[in-house]
């Protein structure tokens, strides 16, 4: 239970969510005009006018309270699923395309643009998606404190070590779209908090440890010190300890071969049990440290994959970079990591990327034509332009397709639902960019064997929630930079990165606005990974807005309060991500018996089979969440049409 009460904490203070409903906009108009032609409306209207460009267009970025799979986007999914939806009337538009989309995230933007290439300027191509924002997973958070612009990331977060990326993936984000990697490195100022000396801290809460604790970490001190300091048992201390200095050989006489393969069948938390010797006090403080990753704690991750991604407890073992039978995608792309990767990351996480893809399909849509990728970051986006007449690219969002199928005399027949009416589409080609999931029962000429195999997969449900603050004072004063919160819905709190490109220049002082990051990964543990994810999902999608945001502000309340934070005043802007199917599910050894077998005989291998004219792409195809993935089954799959 919260410690403040609902008063204290500020719930019933008017900030920018409460223009909306669970984060969808109250106005009668907006309901009118999406019951119009395709094209007509694009979005509900914007928060308080942000980001209100010509033709008084709606702005998505700028919206707050649930956001991310907002209220509704499920709808139509869910009732094709069912059995339950109810097309009517289906009203043809007469468009014809060369290619529809279906799924507007960095795959399916992908996919639009590499057709192009491939096929020519002179096309025609249709991207539809459920959302009512493009990018998918690649989202872009945009807060105005007074005049301060504050960016984030609702979703995807960085480039990740794109040594490993294929030449294909690389050249698309290098060549086509401009990216100067070395120079993106630079705009991150990782010195930028430095004269404030911040600190590490965890939140011990009350319901766990008797009362509430935050305690922080000095940089550079010795775990035995920090360890002295944490409210448990000797033992328990000197376990965390050992966890992270041992220099132990816990399996003295086996080759490397032997003991990965041991730790590949092994969870990282048996491990930590039975090797490091860790009791439930100190797994409660590192059970989650798996979870930006993989969205479950350390019992479903294998050990061998904990150790290739720097999880703690394997400094004796001595093992090399070599591969090994069942190693995951991640550890493995970790392992690849060379000098050249750093830290490549946009203000607003990788939703600068499809900007740079809609920069590259729709040239108006931006107030710089054609922005490279410094100015992206600041462009201005114009909505209504996505989906004019006369574009050879048409982005037309809020459209769920509840059919496609092969049409001897046209292709490819679309059949899609917007505002509350249906609508087809003819093309020569599509591709299926969105979840494998939902095309399984879009798509009613897959073989039974393929749509078992497209769901296998279950997304990873995750939360990311933004907060705009009109200052962080009181992080200055607790001296602190990021709070773990382990026993929290959320697992952590922090400020932002700082990041100074193009026009954009993240504030980075005490008495500045700014905006903190909160992550979540909802899962049931003990339960296999994609139980787990399903377990997450359906909790996700139960929450109402309230439930977040009294979960952010007691989280906040309890570890800053005592240094002068009051959630009532402090907090002007709350946006939270709710991505219920979020990353695409990783393979992994404990789980999937399929990560031994060559890989055409894996699930994702076979789901991603194109059927007459319809293609294949989303990273679920790759069976890998990352952005080098989603590029990889864009290209694939254009092959197959083009």
């Amino acid at each position: 239970m919260p410690r403040f009460s609902d008063q204290e904490l500020g719930m019933g203070r008017k900030i920018t969510r409460r223009d909306f409903l669970d984060g969808v906009a109250v106005t009668a108009a907006g309901a009118a005009a999406a019951t119009v032609l395709p094209g007509a409306a694009q979005a509900a209207p914007a928060a308080h006018g942000q980001g209100q460009h010509k033709r008084n267009a709606p702005y998505p970025p700028t919206q707050t309270g649930l956001r991310g799979q907002q209220p509704g986007a499920y709808d139509v999914a869910h009732a094709v699923r069912d059995g339950d939806f109810e097309a009517g009337l289906i009203t043809d538009t007469h468009e014809s395309y060369d290619l529809v989309v279906v799924g507007g995230g960095l795959s399916g933007l992908a996919a639009a643009y590499l057709y192009r290439k491939h096929a020519g300027p002179r096309v025609r191509v249709l991207v539809l998606d459920a959302l009512d924002d493009f990018g998918g997973h690649a989202r872009r958070n945009e807060f105005h404190v007074g005049r301060t612009l504050l960016l984030s990331n609702g979703g995807t977060v960085n480039i990740d070590t794109p040594s490993s990326w294929s030449s294909e993936a690389r050249d698309l984000l290098t060549k086509d779209l401009g990216v100067d990697l070395k120079a993106l490195a630079a705009t991150v100022k990782s010195n930028a908090y430095a004269p404030y000396s911040l600190r590490s801290a965890t939140l011990f809460t009350a319901e766990r440890w008797g009362k509430d604790h935050l305690v922080t970490r000095e940089p550079g001190e010795s775990w035995a010190s920090y360890a002295a300091k944490l409210p448990m048992s000797a033992a328990s201390r000197s376990a965390l300890v050992r966890l992270n200095t041992t220099t132990e050989d816990f399996y003295p006489g086996l080759t490397d071969a032997q003991k990965k393969e041991i730790l590949a069948r092994t969870p990282y938390e048996t491990y930590l049990r039975e090797k490091v010797g860790l009791d439930d006090d100190a797994l409660e403080i590192v059970k989650r440290g798996t979870n930006g990753l993989w969205g479950v704690n350390v019992d479903r991750v294998a050990a061998a994959d904990a150790w290739a991604t720097g999880q703690p407890g394997f400094g004796g073992l001595g093992l090399t970079d070599d591969p090994w039978p069942g190693a995951g995608f991640t550890p493995l792309m970790s392992l690849k990591e060379t000098e050249e990767d750093g830290n490549f990351y946009f203000p607003e996480g990788n939703a600068s990327i499809a900007r740079l893809l809609i920069s590259k399909l729709v040239p108006d849509a931006f107030d710089v034509r054609r922005p490279d990728w410094r100015e992206i970051v600041t462009a201005k986006a114009d909505y209504s332009r996505l989906d004019e007449p006369d574009n050879r690219v048409r982005i037309r969002l809020s459209s769920a397709a509840f059919e496609v199928r092969n049409d001897g005399r046209h292709g490819v027949v679309v059949a899609y639902s917007k505002g509350g009416r249906s609508y087809r589409v003819k093309a020569k080609g599509a591709v299926m960019a969105c979840w494998n999931s939902v095309t399984s029962y879009l798509v009613p000429e897959l073989p039974d064997e393929q749509v078992t195999a497209m769901r296998y997969g279950v997304k990873v449900p995750l939360v990311y929630a933004r907060v705009a603050l009109k200052d962080w004072r009181p992080f200055a004063a607790a001296r602190v930079s990021r709070v773990s919160t382990p026993s929290g819905f959320f697992s952590s709190f922090g400020l932002p990165t700082v990041t100074e490109i193009g026009d954009f220049a993240m504030p980075h002082r005490p008495e500045l606005p700014t905006v903190v990051s909160l992550s979540a990964t909802p899962n049931s543990p003990r339960l296999v990974c994609r139980e787990q994810h399903k377990a997450g999902r359906r909790q996700l999608i139960r929450m109402r807005f309230e439930d977040f945001e009294r979960e952010i502000r007691d989280s906040m309340a309890r570890s800053l309060a005592d240094h002068g934070f009051d959630p009532a005043r402090d907090i002007t802007a709350i946006t939270v991500n709710r991505w219920a199917h979020g990353y695409a599910y990783e393979y992994n050894s404990l789980d999937d018996p399929a990560l031994f077998l060559p890989e055409s005989e894996r699930p994702y291998v076979k789901a991603r089979r194109p059927v007459g004219r319809i293609a294949i792409a989303n990273s679920d195809a790759q069976a890998f969440g990352y952005t080098h993935a989603a590029f990889d089954a864009a290209y694939r799959a254009v092959a197959e049409l083009v």
